[in-house]
């Protein structure tokens, strides 16, 4: 098959993931019968010490026509992604976590949408996997209060995410994921979005994040988690590129749903000792890296929205931060937790 005739590249990192990988294979396998073009994924073995590489031996025998096996030694995910962009040969390229799985309609119409609307990346809703399925949520991939696509996806929490973005290979060109850094897609995915001149939105579910204990998001905190400040600063580097607008907007995406958003949640549910020395540290960092933060657009409109009870919260949370009281912080974060319910879910990296 020649490389020229390859529609999509589904590129797949496999790190001791034996216990889910049958799932997720399966379903990309389903996926690729309703696919009429020709497709393929990538199995990359970053060095897995489980019995990861005798699956994917077995389903790539299996299924040569799809399925194509790389190994390689351990280098992390950022380092797998890149590795899997060099060798994809199809014209869109998307990712998929080997512990996740998908629907069997996604890539079919995901495709279906980028021809209709000679779209560059079409993007498709999450669902939040749990081992209790009532506890399974269903995560919006637009704002649609936004005018725009553009504008739409790039307000979501979630926009970092390379897995329910199905992309023009060639929008990746001149980009690598920072290696030996976790939030990799945050000095990526953005800048890619600003790219695209087309975006299409699809208002269905069809990426299962399973969310399994031990992931990064779901363990207890840390400063390894401080790393979204770096990706965040390679990703103001960056979009350098792209015109005014879309640097604003990308901008206040970064700042609400990456950067102000660690303190505000995870670090806020810590242990009064711990939180105290975790804000601290990691807003000195924040202060040197993003001066202007508090004066962000969309930092402000932060403070205008929810219930009376959170507007407070929030507006009272950045007041104390704005001006360097940590230490009312973590006593007002005390109260906060104890007497209301703002903590929300925390999912993995």
């Amino acid at each position: 098959m020649d490389c020229k005739d390859i529609k999509l590249s589904v590129i797949i990192p496999v790190y001791n993931t034996s216990a889910y990988l049958r799932r997720c294979l399966d379903s990309v396998l389903d996926a690729f019968h309703l696919v009429t073009e020709p497709v393929e994924a990538l199995l990359i073995n970053d060095g897995s010490t489980d019995h990861s590489g005798d699956i994917i031996a077995e389903y790539c025998e299996k299924y040569p026509q799809y399925l194509k096996r790389f190994d390689k030694q351990n280098g992390g995910l950022s380092d797998v992604k890149n590795y899997g962009l060099k060798r994809a040969r199809g014209e869109f390229v998307i990712f998929l976590d080997s512990d996740d799985y998908i629907e069997r309609d996604m890539y079919r119409d995901m495709l279906a949408a980028a021809k209709k609307d000679g779209a560059d990346i079409v993007v498709c809703d999450i669902k939040l996997v749990y081992d209790d399925p009532s506890q399974n949520v269903v995560w919006p991939c637009a704002v649609k209060i936004r005018k725009g696509n553009f504008a739409q996806v790039i307000d979501m929490s979630m926009m970092p995410a390379s897995w329910n973005k199905m992309t023009k290979r060639r929008l990746y060109d001149g980009l690598t994921f920072p290696v030996g850094k976790n939030n990799e897609d945050v000095a990526v995915t953005p800048i890619v979005l600003g790219r695209a001149k087309t975006i299409s939105v699809i208002d269905r579910p069809y990426y299962n994040y399973y969310q399994r204990s031990g992931s990064i998001q779901n363990s207890s905190f840390n400063e390894s988690r401080f790393v979204i400040l770096e990706t965040a600063k390679l990703c103001m580097e960056r979009m350098k590129e792209l015109d005014e607008k879309k640097q604003e907007q990308i901008k206040g995406s970064v700042y609400l749903h990456q950067v102000i958003s660690l303190p505000f949640y995870p670090i806020r549910m810590e242990p009064f000792r711990k939180r105290y020395r975790l804000l601290v540290s990691y807003m000195a960092q924040v202060e040197t890296l993003f001066p202007d933060l508090w004066d962000n657009f969309e930092i402000q409109e932060l403070l205008t929205w929810g219930s009376p009870v959170v507007q407070i919260y929030r507006r009272i949370s950045a007041a104390l931060l704005r001006n360097r009281h940590y230490l009312l912080t973590s006593i007002f974060w005390s109260f906060v937790n104890a007497v209301f319910d703002l903590s929300g879910r925390f999912r993995k990296r």
